[in-house]
């Protein structure tokens, strides 16, 4: 299964939420690419950030980390802790998985697959 192409990108976690894209690019079991979307923490204003990620693929399961991060759009200063990202791949097309960053914050995402055949 080759995961290289554009994702639509979901988080939670207890502050609030991300919504935005991943681009991906798979070669054998290595993967890289950038996370790009939009935070909003409630009861703050939201930021628009670019993360570049590395990792890999085993077995059925895909592992990302945060290596550098861009600040895109944002209405005060960013601090972003980066996370490091665990999926189980058990469709193509979506992959779930959970986040945690080095101040132990949690969150569980979905990335699924656009299909670009149909634009």
């Amino acid at each position: 299964m080759d995961l290289t192409g554009r994702w639509h990108f979901f988080e939670q976690f207890e502050a609030g939420f991300d919504m935005g894209y991943a681009l991906l690019k798979q070669i054998d079991g290595r993967i890289s690419g950038t996370l790009t979307y939009r935070e909003y923490i409630y009861e703050e204003s939201s930021f628009l950030i670019s993360i570049e990620v590395e990792g890999e693929i085993q077995d059925d399961r895909l592992m990302l980390q945060g290596k550098s991060y861009e600040v895109l759009e944002s209405p005060y200063p960013i601090d972003y802790c980066l996370d490091d990202r665990i999926a189980e791949i058990t469709d193509p097309d979506r992959i779930e998985g959970h986040s945690v960053d080095d101040q132990d914050l949690e969150g569980r995402f979905i990335l699924r697959r656009l299909d670009l055949r149909s634009c």
